[in-house]
């Protein structure tokens, strides 16, 4: 069943921000609505919803992940084949995308802080590592290649 009022307008949101980016570096969204997974306290039920709404509006496979609780507050990974959102759902982060790979790749690092709310769009390629507050918490939402 479809979110309906903030939880809707915030996938077509989503939708339309990677619309304009995907592909295009990374950029940052400061989203104007919100979906009951957008929360540090969100349930795997909220976060199914969000999957099946972006894999419906995406027409692509959405896979979401939450950190742990106890996730080390240093991590890195990468790089994927996914295009991926991290959405800062608590506390704030310093992010940094790492220089990809091939003949059009990026060589200098992208470096941005992210607070609750904000989401960092990753291009596929792109390795990441984040310096976390204690009371950080995130989503890695990642969008798999269209078939």
């Amino acid at each position: 069943m479809p979110t309906s009022g903030s939880g809707a307008r915030h996938v077509k949101e989503l939708a339309l921000f990677l619309s304009v980016y995907r592909d295009a570096g990374p950029a940052i969204l400061w989203p104007e609505h919100d979906h009951p997974s957008s929360h540090p306290k969100a349930t795997a039920a909220d976060l199914a919803v969000l999957e099946a709404e972006l894999s419906t509006v995406l027409g692509t496979a959405v896979r979401i992940t939450h950190d742990a609780p106890d996730a080390p507050r240093q991590t890195r990974q990468g790089p994927d084949s996914t295009h991926t959102l991290v959405q800062q759902l608590s506390g704030g982060g310093d992010w940094t995308l790492h220089p990809g790979t091939g003949d059009n790749a990026p060589t200098a690092p992208f470096h941005c802080r992210l607070r609750a709310g904000e989401l960092l769009y990753v291009p596929p390629g792109r390795a990441w590592t984040a310096d976390l507050s204690a009371s950080a918490r995130y989503l890695l939402i990642r969008i798999e290649p269209a078939a």
